[in-house]
Order: structure tokens, then C-alpha cells, then sequence
């Protein structure tokens, strides 16, 4: 078995979020994961078979940690 080397490592996640978006002049990655985390969580809320265990501010920051562990 070959072994790959990391040839890139990652970024922080508080750089990541302070990322600007190209051609935008005051929008970075932060404010679109804060639209789609609130879209989420009210999609959630709005499902009578799902039942949230967690307030907003505790679904935020899974949310982010999760949308940064997939990069």
C-alpha cells in the first residue's frame, strides 16, 4: 500500500469564516453558513417528526464545526 503525503494543510476555521467571497465586497464564508444555519434549523423546527434537543446557539456552533470538518 502506497501512503499519500498531506501536501496542504488545513486552514484555521476562524480564518476560513473571515474569508472573504470573491467578487462580494462585504459578504464572507460567515455570513452564507449563518443564513444556511438558520435556514436548517427552522426547516427542523418546521418538521413535526424531527425534535430539536439543543437551542440555536449550541446548533450554530455544531453546525460550523461541521461544515468546516468537511472541507
Amino acid at each position: 500500500m502506497d501512503l499519500v503525503p498531506i501536501t496542504k494543510i488545513k486552514i484555521s476555521k476562524d480564518r476560513w469564516l473571515n474569508t472573504p467571497i470573491q467578487y462580494e465586497d462585504d459578504l464572507f464564508i460567515r455570513d452564507i453558513v449563518d443564513i444556511l444555519c438558520t435556514k436548517v434549523y427552522n426547516w427542523i423546527n418546521s418538521k413535526s417528526d424531527f425534535y430539536l434537543v439543543m437551542d440555536y446557539d449550541s446548533f450554530k456552533i455544531q453546525f460550523i464545526q461541521f461544515i468546516y470538518d468537511q472541507l
